[in-house]
């Protein structure tokens, strides 16, 4: 039995679990709000209101969510 390579493959298959649940977090619609309304708590577009500003910033955080999670997955 080969120690280091069982070590190896477990490490592995944990990393492929983690990047699967990390993945799936990125892309979750909760992750996306949260991240778009700490988005827009910070910054002010003047003459537009927090509603419209709310909806801008979460279209821009689903563009770059689905670029990580394009990363994630090697694409």
């Amino acid at each position: 039995m080969d120690f280091k390579k069982m070590l190896l493959d477990m490490a592995e298959a944990q990393a492929d679990k983690m990047k699967d649940e990390a993945v799936g977090f990125i892309g979750s619609e909760e992750f996306a709000k949260e991240i778009a309304t700490k988005i827009n708590e910070k910054i002010d577009i003047p003459f537009v209101s927090e509603e419209k500003e709310q909806v801008f910033f979460e279209k821009v955080v689903d563009i770059i969510t689905d670029l990580l999670e394009g990363v994630f997955k090697g694409k």
